[in-house]
Parts: structure tokens; C-alpha cells; sequence
């Protein structure tokens, strides 16, 4: 018998868990919410890794690149 009821308690634990996800309303949720702070997250890890890494590099080749054509137009 009380295995019965541990078992009756557990699936209407389970069944408040999944109607929380199921019975979302309104206009912002949770899982909107989930989801723009992930994109957020992976926008501003990418814009770190260009500032510190890829666009310091970038405007190094970049510049080099100008000032040998001018050189070379010059010669």
C-alpha cells in the first residue's frame, strides 16, 4: 500500500513538472527567456574573442598590406 501511494506521489510530482513546462503563457517565458540569454552569451564571447584575438591581428595585416603597396608605388 505505501508503495502504492510513493508511486501515486511521484507521478503527480512528474506530471506538475511537465504542465509547468506545457502550460506556459503569456508573451515572455521561460524558455524565451533561456534562449536570449544563451544568444546573448554566445554573441559576447564571440565579440571578445574578435576584439582580443582576430581583430588586433587583422588590422595588423591590413596596415602592413597599405603601407607595403605604398612603398611599392613609391619604388
Amino acid at each position: 500500500m505505501e508503495y502504492q501511494n510513493r508511486k501515486r506521489r511521484s507521478k503527480r510530482e512528474d506530471e506538475k513538472k511537465l504542465s509547468f513546462w506545457k502550460e506556459e503563457r503569456g508573451d515572455i517565458g521561460v524558455k524565451q527567456i533561456a534562449v536570449t540569454v544563451g544568444v546573448i552569451v554566445i554573441i559576447a564571447v564571440a565579440v571578445t574573442l574578435i576584439r582580443n584575438t582576430f581583430l588586433e591581428q587583422w588590422i595588423k595585416e591590413v596596415w602592413e598590406m597599405f603601407m607595403k603597396a605604398i612603398e611599392d608605388m613609391m619604388a
